[in-house]
């Protein structure tokens, strides 16, 4: 499943996806972008629970979109380029597998915003976040302005976008974009597997279904987001898997989720 500028690895339920141009600081290009679209298909047909996404090396988990490929395109088909990398960052956003962020280092313009579209990130001690495009004459094009502007706010996200100002982890961290402290540089991927093999323990339906009610809830009002959330409730809490759960609680034993998932879909 690997590929030349994407590296896929697979230990038991966790897979890691690995953008593999150090040379250009893992920069986004069209064939990574691709090649995460086909890991992602490939990896909802298997028993995987968790992702950890990472860049080869400590200087760069991104450092961006290749400049490369955007020099000299016209606007209409700047768009279609951009378009393609936002539908990809979307998909990672969207995933009903969880997808974690390991940060080793630079994480710039499209860098950021794939950081941002994950379910969570840990992030390394030197890494520096950050979306410099208006100093190109560019913009950023991959959600940037509007996922950094809902978690911060838009004075912060202005602030980052027309500054170009790296973020360190550490105020990452103190802004909430990341639930975990930043750690030595050397474990970040460690630690993101870590936390991956966490998820992947818990019940897979039941993660599939928290992540949807998140995802899908954030779109629409409180109340819509708390009828969604009874209706997968309601199936989750009804099914086998559950049923495995709350019986190996109460048998004080570990759940055997392998054993009841039979197919069932949030």
């Amino acid at each position: 499943m690997s590929d030349d500028v994407l590296v896929v690895e697979r230990q038991g339920p966790v897979a890691q996806l690995r953008i593999n141009r150090p040379r250009q600081h893992n920069a986004l290009n069209a064939d990574v972008l691709s090649a995460v679209d086909r890991a992602l298909d490939e990896l909802a047909a298997t028993e995987v629970r968790a992702i950890v996404l990472t860049g080869t090396g400590e200087r760069a988990f991104s450092a961006g979109a290749d400049l490369h490929e955007l020099a000299g395109l016209g606007a209409d088909r700047a768009h279609d380029v951009l378009g393609r990398g936002q539908a990809v960052v979307a998909r990672i956003e969207r995933s009903p597998v969880p997808v974690i962020a390991a940060v080793n280092g630079l994480a710039l313009g499209g860098g950021f915003e794939i950081a941002l579209a994950c379910t969570f990130a840990v992030l390394a001690e030197t890494a520096e976040l950050g979306l410099p495009e208006t100093g190109l004459g560019l913009m950023p094009g991959y959600g940037g302005t509007q996922r950094l502007a809902r978690r911060v706010g838009a004075p912060v996200a202005a602030y980052t976008m027309l500054t170009g100002e790296r973020m360190s982890a550490e105020r990452a961290y103190g802004l909430g974009l990341t639930p975990v402290p930043p750690v030595p540089v050397g474990g970040v991927v460690d630690a993101a597997h870590d936390l991956a093999l966490r998820v992947a323990a818990r019940g897979p339906r039941a993660v599939r279904a928290s992540l949807e009610a998140l995802h899908r809830g954030a779109d629409g009002s409180l109340e819509s987001g708390l009828a969604l959330e009874s209706a997968l409730a309601g199936v989750v809490t009804g099914g086998e898997e559950a049923a495995e759960g709350i019986a190996a609680f109460l048998g004080k034993r570990t759940p055997a989720f392998d054993a009841t998932r039979g197919g069932e879909q949030a």
